[in-house]
């Protein structure tokens, strides 16, 4: 009797194992788009020891783990190539982010480049996406949390054989299938107040989409977005500057030089001597008075014929600078979500302040 029962769990055991090599193996083989679980863990799996120097609680760490990483990742597959991209919450809360895949089981770790493809500041997060050996690789995640003070190391992984077809709210990139015609401009601004505004920019290169049809107008601007922008606009050679002093600010960032430049250039501050808050999201009077100082470093002369906005809801540091961008009609009640000054200003808000101003330049 014990044999059969032993025989019986045994076999039991053996059909789970192969039914989720099978998922495994299907979900591999075919190119496509997918969602799939994710797995943490703060003790690296392969030492069993924590790399950054903190907890050695696993249930601590772990939980601290999922407060970072959301329970899903979007999961691309394409002749022969693998891309995932992982949404990471509390985003505004962290930077210098960096990530490393392991391109065989225990083996060594090899840093790689990453897209921000969405960034939703209702749910402070942001969606990084990258190319990966395979995918269920374990990647280790670095990166410093503001809150904490210090650098952040752990591991995950997707969860390969919880793979469902399609991409749920993730911003997918590989097209499958037989190629359709490309649709001219962003489905998602045709009715926005803030069209015209957004067309500029975009024209001018001072802005992409976050895809190929999609714009997010309504998505709040990042500080260092915010700043890239006017280095685009300035046409600026920012190569021989770095990060400097903001120790949150990673070398490799897409926005590094143009915050070392704008900051030489006394365009913008960090938030404190050694911190900048580059994926914060930059409020409506942050953007008018650095709009204001680029203004003032570009020798651009500011026009008088506009109104003085309603000044209540102001910090006091940003009176003069919100009082000066009112008179030369760059903020409006539109694209200060209503003169409320401390609100985050969106990718929509700041393309209609970049063109009121440029547009205001050229006349």
């Amino acid at each position: 009797m014990r044999d059969r029962s032993l025989k019986r769990v045994i076999s039991i055991f053996m059909a789970v194992i192969f039914c989720s090599c099978m998922q495994l193996n299907a979900f591999a083989l075919s190119d496509g788009i997918y969602t799939a679980d994710t797995l943490t863990y703060y003790i690296n799996p392969d030492t069993e020891k924590t790399d950054d120097g903190g907890t050695g609680n696993a249930e601590i760490g772990e939980g601290m783990c999922r407060s970072a990483v959301y329970e899903k990742a979007l999961v691309e597959q394409q002749d022969g190539k693998i891309w995932v991209s992982l949404r990471m919450l509390l985003y505004s809360h962290i930077s210098n982010i960096r990530i490393y895949t392991q391109n065989t089981p225990k083996g060594a770790y090899t840093e790689v480049k990453y897209s921000v493809m969405a960034e939703n500041s209702t749910n402070d997060s942001g969606d990084l996406r990258f190319e990966v050996p395979s995918a269920d690789c374990l990647v280790k995640t670095k990166m410093y949390v503001a809150p904490m003070g210090r650098d952040v190391c752990f591991y995950w992984k997707v969860d390969a054989s919880t793979a469902q077809s399609g991409n749920a709210d993730f911003v997918k990139t590989i097209k499958l299938g037989t190629k359709t015609t490309k649709k001219e401009g962003f489905t998602d601004i045709s009715s926005h107040w803030a069209k015209a505004d957004i067309e500029s920019v975009v024209s001018k290169k001072l802005f992409s989409g976050t895809s190929d049809s999609t714009f997010s107008p309504d998505t709040a601007m990042t500080r260092g977005m915010f700043v890239t922008v006017l280095g685009r606009l300035s046409g600026e050679d920012v190569s021989k500057y770095n990060s400097g002093k903001f120790r949150d600010v990673g070398a490799n960032q897409y926005y590094a030089k143009y915050i070392g430049w704008a900051n030489a250039k006394g365009i913008v501050s960090g938030v404190t001597e050694t911190t900048f808050q580059p994926n914060a999201p930059v409020t409506c009077e942050q953007a008018t008075a650095i709009l204001v100082k680029y203004m003032e470093y570009k020798g651009i002369p500011f026009k008088t014929n506009g109104s003085v906005t309603k000044m209540d809801s102001v910090s006091s540091w940003a009176k003069k600078s919100v009082e000066k961008a009112g008179l030369a009609g760059i903020i409006s009640s539109q694209n200060t979500n209503g003169f409320q000054f401390k609100s985050s200003a969106t990718r929509a808000d700041v393309a209609s302040m970049v063109m009121n101003m440029v547009n205001g330049a050229e006349k």
